[in-house]
């Protein structure tokens, strides 16, 4: 079903460009065939989009033992990281248009504005429903937007914005002559957009370094962890967030050389319950004696 939306998605801009590229041509205006090649990033950007949805879905095997996981985060990062550098440089030709006015024909931005509208706002709200958990998911876990689908959609709905825009600015050019309101509309959306924008891309960039964005103190750590006077300590510490719906950790504890298999096995299972509550879904826990002991929580790497 999401491949079959995001293909729709592609049709959409797909005319939205045909219709740029044939308006700008008989109108000589520059400014609908190069917004026609920002719409081909976009189309890029939805292809990256499929792809990351595509990929993964593939199992993990002995070469990729974690599957693709972080594919949906690396299209995230992409999709953002091209969607703020465009709107940087719309906000740049924009600046450059306020110094340098240039006549525009009203009827052809309000055509195929009007156009952009209804094709981007229907890509951006097939994109926004694929994120609406559904009633049936009886998941004790919260609800969490998949960030690949989430940057996808941002694109469409900055391109709505951004054609919203260009309706009103032809509708003003067209009865008032005020031709710098089209430098202003893009301005202030292409604003708005790298505002709602930088969240995701911060959290895709750091998703991928592995930094850990889990909601979560140390002392709650503590707490769950060290619930029983048998968990001398933990070390060894791993979080990290390959996915917008997967919270990983890892870590050794030290326990009481004197207790047996099925007691250490005890523990383990009631601390990987608790860290379960917490929204962990993948837990790694190594049991290890006294002679471990290192009163250190993070793992310390050593390259030689």
């Amino acid at each position: 079903m999401k491949e079959k939306k995001i293909l729709w998605i592609i049709v959409f801009n797909l005319i939205i460009i045909g219709s740029e590229i044939f308006f700008g041509i008989i109108s000589n205006s520059f400014a609908l065939i190069a917004d026609a090649l920002h719409n081909v990033g976009d189309v890029i950007a939805i292809i990256i989009t499929y792809i990351a949805i595509k990929v993964s879905t593939q199992k993990a095997s002995f070469k990729y033992t974690f599957g693709f996981l972080k594919a949906e985060m690396m299209a995230a990062f992409i999709n953002t990281l091209f969607l703020t550098l465009t709107m940087l440089y719309m906000i740049y030709e924009a600046v450059e248009r306020f110094a340098n006015p240039q006549e525009i024909e009203p009827v052809y931005m309000i055509i195929v504005g009007f156009i952009a509208v209804l094709a981007n706002g229907l890509s951006a709200y097939l994109l926004n429903s694929m994120n609406i958990p559904h009633d049936h998911d009886h998941s004790h876990n919260h609800h969490h937007e998949d960030a690949n689908i989430k940057s996808a959609y941002l694109h469409m709905l900055s391109d709505a914005l951004i054609s919203v825009g260009v309706v009103v600015a032809g509708i003003f050019i067209y009865f008032f002559k005020i031709y710098y309101i089209d430098s202003l509309m893009t301005i202030l959306f292409s604003l708005y957009i790298i505002n709602h924008s930088y969240p995701l891309l911060k959290s895709s960039f750091l998703s991928l370094l592995d930094v850990n964005t889990i909601d979560i103190s140390q002392e709650k750590l503590d707490e769950v962890i060290k619930y029983s006077d048998e968990v001398l300590e933990y070390h060894d510490l791993h979080i990290y967030k390959p996915s917008s719906k997967l919270n990983f950790i890892s870590f050794h504890i030290v326990l009481d050389s004197n207790l047996t298999l099925q007691m250490c096995e005890n523990i383990t299972e009631k601390i990987k319950s608790n860290l379960e509550d917490l929204g962990f879904n993948h837990i790694i826990i190594q049991v290890d004696t006294e002679k471990y002991l290192n009163h250190q929580i993070l793992c310390q790497l050593h390259s030689n």
